[in-house]
């Protein structure tokens, strides 16, 4: 038989050190969206941009461009809160192991 070759034990707090280097993504991101939002004003192209739609052609793309960032800043912030979950539920597993542990008496 095979013996483990990796240390599985999981820390709390590593998993919140990864939950915090996350953090300044999610920051960045929702700086990019903002400064998304605000690339292209319709009026920049005057009438003749606006008579040959590039005005719309760039909306289409900024808002594609918007869609991608917001859809990553989510994703960021959901792992954030699913890294944030499992530490808890380590530690309160380790917590009822040790009281189960400590409830046990051999007298």
């Amino acid at each position: 038989m095979n013996e483990p070759q990796a240390d599985i034990r999981i820390d709390p707090e590593q998993l919140l050190s990864h939950a915090k280097k996350l953090e300044p993504f999610v920051d960045r991101f929702a700086k990019a969206l903002d400064a998304a939002a605000q690339v292209v004003d319709p009026m920049a192209f005057g009438l003749i941009g606006q008579a040959s739609g590039l005005g719309a052609l760039c909306g289409v793309a900024q808002t594609l461009g918007s869609d991608s960032i917001g859809h990553a800043k989510n994703v960021a912030q959901e792992q954030i809160d699913r890294v944030r979950t499992w530490s808890q539920h380590v530690d309160w597993r380790e917590q009822d192991v040790k009281a189960s542990l400590e409830g046990i008496h051999l007298d």
